[in-house]
């Protein structure tokens, strides 16, 4: 809302004045007219005078126009109430004010647009990043994590446990509780106080391994045991936002999604190994989601951020989707190789790479590249073309190309909304639709040791920011049995956009065997490692400032479970959405796995003085000898 002063401007003589002058010109009328003057002339001319007079008089106490007040936050009316001010003394100076812009009101689409637009820099709004979920703090607690693969809860284990908790925004964890609601057992999953937006809802289940024979056994590989959760209920601002059966929330139903959005915002055990819901979720006072009338729930996670508090959202309703406009930005999605071609600005390189000869493109002054693709013949090695891009002189990532758009010594196809590798037929198209704001110049340079023609396209525009994007690159570090979790630090105020993690060599046989004290022949059950166990190690962000998210297997934060593997996702081996998956998966104990995640707008990880990523590599006390290697994306704030 806006306050307005709207005082209209005051005659600069006052009554008095007025009526002096009025007297004066009617002496003057009287002079000047004719003689003998009749009885009706005279009359016409009082009448005239006294509805002159009379005129002044109510112009001299009008009062000034109202003046609007902002409605107050809690009213959910958008109105403008107006009160009248009392009229100013003559020794009152009216001062006019001017308009101050009507704060940004968040609804459930703005956030929506940031998953289809690739606007993926920091111009958003400040917020804190909250999690809630099936992750186990006790464990957590233990020497370098403790039993990693139990984040979730026991068939026997109560809802209430010290075991399982959240992390509130002032740094306290707190126990998760149960209501009666319809005369059943409730699980509250998340009760936060606004303003905020959730971003996501998951849930993984047992595998079908363990749910082989049960009835509706088709139904069983498309959703898990979802159903056995009964109902979902989703309260925003003390209205009831959802409430109905839980499978309708993830397969687009709820929203009355198309299936073409449907695939983008949604999906289900099948496709990844989870199941899960990214439709943003705003709410101004406060948020509760809860499972009801079924099983208590095994496996969940939902993700989200605490708005400052002078944040205004609008709290979400399923009307608030706009269907329309939604599948239009789809297509950038769909087709992101295609999202350069809604730029006016674009121009095209034919480059030729040669030994100690980089080949460069360079912008000078101020502005913003939108995306920008690279097209190479197949015969030739990308795997021996290095990208950098420099700021001016600062270098803002410097690593193997196939490792910015993908992973990084393997050509991996894939079609990601910001980052993606596609076959063309004769050649590879390498695109990404990630902004990079340059203040001081920007230049791109490729190079080889052999000679190699590429085929460039880049996509401007005049926007400027006081944020750059940029890449760190790890290539890879082996990992010890019972050391540290494998770090990488960024400096600066910034945000996390993306992530790769590639991980291959765990050296199975290496792995120490844990025995029971009292059976010397009999192998721990809980510290007995399998095939890629090391992907159940945790995954922890924090900042400078105390910020934190955990996530309690790497195969969580790129939005899988299960590995994304036992047989069941389509295709066999692993799936790709199109902001996280894997890339690449074998899962015997030679086994490897790409997993990646780029993180929209609203999802992305803001941080202050630094932040840290701790990336856990076993399942019990980092027992795993593997390596591992990140290409981690992020805009930083401009010192």
């Amino acid at each position: 809302m806006i306050l307005k002063s709207l005082s209209q401007k005051q005659n600069p003589l006052d009554a008095d004045e007025r009526g002096q002058t009025r007297m004066v010109l009617l002496s003057a009328y009287i002079r000047v007219c004719p003689r003998p003057i009749s009885f009706f002339a005279i009359w016409l001319v009082l009448v005239l005078l006294l509805a002159f007079l009379l005129a002044g008089c109510a112009t001299s106490i009008a009062a000034p126009a109202p003046t609007e007040t902002p409605t107050p936050l809690a009213s959910p009316t958008r109105e403008i109430i107006a009160t009248r001010a009392p009229s100013p003394t003559p020794e009152s100076k009216i001062e006019t004010r001017t308009p101050t812009p009507a704060p940004k009101i968040f609804a459930s689409f703005d956030f929506l647009q940031d998953y289809l637009t690739n606007r993926t820099y920091p111009r958003i709004i400040e917020g804190k990043p909250w999690f809630n979920g099936s992750f186990n703090i006790f464990q957590y607690q233990q020497e370098r994590a403790g039993v990693t693969y139990w984040d979730f809860w026991g068939e026997e284990e109560d809802w209430v446990t010290s075991h399982h908790m959240w992390l509130d925004d002032a740094g306290k964890w707190q126990y998760y509780k149960k209501e009666t609601l319809k005369g059943a057992t409730a699980f509250l999953l998340v009760d936060r106080a606004g303003p905020g937006v959730m971003d996501k809802l998951w849930f993984t289940h047992d595998t079908t391994i363990w749910l082989n024979g049960k009835p509706a056994t088709q139904e069983i590989v498309e959703w898990g045991n979802l159903a056995l959760l009964g109902n979902l209920r989703i309260e925003v601002d003390n209205q009831v936002a959802y409430d109905g059966a839980i499978k309708d929330w993830f397969s687009g139903k709820a929203q009355k999604l198309l299936p073409e959005l449907a695939q983008i915002f949604t999906w289900r055990y099948r496709e990844i190994g989870s199941t899960g819901n990214i439709i943003p979720i705003p709410y101004q006072q406060r948020i509760k989601v809860l499972t009801y009338g079924g099983a208590k729930p095994k496996w969940f996670m939902a993700t989200g951020i605490t708005l400052p508090n002078d944040t205004r959202v609008k709290s979400y309703s399923n009307d608030d989707v706009r269907i329309e406009e939604m599948t239009r930005l789809a297509q950038n999605v769909r087709a992101p190789e295609k999202f350069i071609e809604q730029f006016a600005r674009q121009e095209n390189f034919d480059l030729a790479i040669q030994p100690r000869a980089p080949a460069t493109i360079r912008f000078d002054g101020a502005g913003t590249l939108g995306a920008m693709q690279f097209k190479i013949a197949k015969r030739f090695d990308t795997r021996r073309i290095a990208l950098k891009i420099r700021y001016g002189d600062d270098l803002a990532m410097d690593l193997p190309l196939v490792a910015f758009f993908g992973e990084r010594d393997q050509l991996s196809l894939h079609r990601s909304t910001p980052l993606g590798i596609v076959d063309t037929g004769d050649a590879y198209l390498f695109y990404s639709n990630y902004p990079m704001p340059y203040q001081n110049g920007i230049v791109i340079e490729l190079s080889s040791d052999n000679a190699i023609p590429v085929s460039a396209r880049v996509a401007l525009s005049d926007e400027t920011h006081a944020t750059q994007f940029r890449v760190l690159y790890h290539p890879g570090e082996k990992l010890k049995v019972y050391g540290p979790d494998y770090a990488v630090q960024l400096d600066g105020d910034g945000k996390l956009v993306g992530l790769v993690l590639a991980t291959s060599d765990q050296d199975f046989e290496k792995i120490p065997k844990i025995f029971y004290p009292d059976k010397p022949d009999v192998e721990d059950f809980e510290k007995k490692p399998w095939a890629n166990g090391y992907l159940e190690g945790n995954l922890t962000m924090v900042d400078g400032a105390g910020n934190t998210r955990i996530y309690g297997g790497h195969e969580d934060w790129a939005e899988g479970g299960y590995y994304f593997n036992k047989g069941f996702t389509d295709p066999t081996g692993g799936s790709n959405r199109p902001f996280a998956g894997i890339l690449r998966y074998r899962g015997d104990t030679n086994g490897y796995a790409t997993l990646f995640r780029y993180f929209n707008d609203l999802s992305a990880l803001r941080f202050k003085n630094g932040l840290a990523l701790y990336f856990g590599h076993g399942t019990w006390k980092n027992n795993f000898p593997v390596r591992y290697a990140a290409t981690v994306y992020y805009y930083r704030a401009r010192p």
